[in-house]
């Protein structure tokens, strides 16, 4: 396979960054307690693909299980996903190459990938093993990537198992968690692929959300092609890393984030932490704002005030303007007649929506299937307007139907995180097959998590 050059498809921007803040409805409710949604959209310029910057290599560090369960087809197509990511890399691109199973081989140690053939030697000779010692082979892959990540435009971590972490010297999912955030604080993030029935999908998805990446997984090994084509053409065309969302009310509004991100809040005002943006596209967040009886705002009254951080890939801040949102107030006979905001209410409808899919999960868990069908018709009647959510709901309905448990789990598991933290298009409209095959692959809404690569092979 030849080489292709991410870089053609970087653009530089055609207008600036922005913030957009978007209540459900344009008015506060004259003298009554209520609760307002606001979409705080965080939105990267368009592309501009008449001039293109050169990059800064990328660092990347292929950790890929090799123990006894990988035997076979899995292993094969895993090799063959971290071949395809290899001949996409440039020759000044870095890279290292970690096998895995009850201990970690750094098979080739992180240098320019040049012309590729040591890379693809170093794939060629994995063969299978014993247990798992998933956290000695993700601590491998960063102490390669450490020397360089400080100068690298991005340093991340491909995570790639079928298993558990049963040996070495951590297990426990919160600690290898913590490890992948104090890596992430060294510039060195990274990604999870879990493979297959029984890889553990809370520590995968733990690992990627506390590392500052991205988490996969697929039914079969065949189904981890497209998750691989998406990340590496996420990685090439971000605009903003290390994205952070300041939000701050006026006194006497209460406020709640509705979105399952990252925060912290020691300093007062909660600053949370935004998935990677590429350029075209925003990050997002729902919150409800907590309007109190008798609550009358001043005229230019600032009800929420948003700030926004993040770095380039070239490690440049970047100038995100400050967003304000007022409201007046008008009676509850014209406040309901006040059209909603179509986004927000899909949005809201989409996290809403995602936490009936962890009660299913946890219903499935306990063998109550009875509970589980209860709580997808539910979710089908409240949200039967979302084309979306709709199909994401037919398919679990259909695992729900084989009773398979660990299926079940995975799949509404990865399906409710993405709904409530996936990046989207700056002009997505309702869902239509049609137009998600045609966007970039890191923007489609699909009504499965699993069985992606199944439809498109490499």
């Amino acid at each position: 396979m030849s080489a292709k050059s991410p870089a053609a498809s970087t653009p530089v921007p055609a207008a600036g960054p922005q913030v957009v803040l978007t209540p459900l409805k344009p008015a506060l409710i004259a003298g009554l307690a209520h609760t307002v949604p606001v979409l705080v959209r965080v939105q990267a310029p368009d592309a501009d693909l008449s001039a293109v910057p050169v990059r800064q290599p990328y660092h990347l560090s292929l950790v890929i299980d090799r123990s006894g369960s990988m035997s076979g087809q899995p292993l094969q197509e895993a090799v063959r996903c971290s071949r395809h990511i290899v001949d996409r890399l440039l020759p000044t691109d870095v890279a290292s190459l970690v096998m895995f199973d009850h201990r970690a081989t750094l098979l080739a140690p992180a240098q320019p990938v040049g012309d590729r053939r040591a890379l693809h030697h170093a794939l060629a000779g994995i063969q299978c093993g014993g247990n798992t010692d998933l956290y000695g082979g993700w601590a491998t892959g960063a102490d390669s990537l450490l020397p360089g990540a400080a100068s690298a435009s991005i340093a991340r971590i491909i995570l790639l198992t079928d298993g558990n972490a049963n040996s070495g010297e951590l297990t426990e999912a919160q600690a290898i968690a913590e490890r992948c955030t104090s890596a992430a604080t060294r510039g060195i993030t990274t990604s999870t692929y879990g493979l297959g029935r029984d890889f553990n999908e809370t520590l995968m998805i733990s690992m990627a959300r506390a590392g500052g990446g991205n988490h996969y997984y697929g039914d079969t090994a065949a189904d981890l092609f497209e998750p691989f084509a998406e990340e590496f053409d996420l990685i090439s065309n971000l605009y903003a890393r290390q994205v952070r969302l300041s939000i701050a009310t006026c006194p006497g509004v209460g406020m709640k984030v509705l979105n399952d991100y990252p925060m912290d809040a020691r300093a007062g005002v909660p600053a949370i932490s935004l998935p990677d943006i590429p350029w075209g596209a925003e990050a997002w967040v729902l919150v409800e704002l907590s309007i109190p009886a008798g609550f009358e705002p001043l005229p230019g009254m600032p009800l929420l005030q948003a700030g926004v951080t993040g770095t380039s890939l070239e490690r440049a801040p970047i100038a995100f303007p400050d967003a304000v949102l007022s409201m007046d107030t008008v009676s509850p006979q014209v406040w309901d007649a006040l059209t909603a905001d179509s986004l927000v209410h899909s949005r809201h409808a989409e996290v809403e929506a995602s936490r009936l899919l962890e009660q299913a999960r946890t219903a499935a868990e306990a063998g109550d299937w009875d509970r589980v069908q209860a709580l997808i018709d539910s979710a089908g009647r409240r949200f039967g307007d979302q084309p979306w959510v709709k199909e994401v709901l037919a398919s679990l309905e259909q695992i729900a139907e084989q009773r398979d448990q660990a299926r079940f789990g995975k799949e509404s598991m990865y399906a409710a995180t993405k709904m409530r933290s996936r990046v989207a298009s700056k002009d997505e409209g309702l869902f239509d097959i049609a137009r998600e095959a045609a966007a970039p692959r890191f923007l489609r809404r699909d009504s499965t998590q699993g069985s992606k690569g199944s439809r498109r092979q490499p």
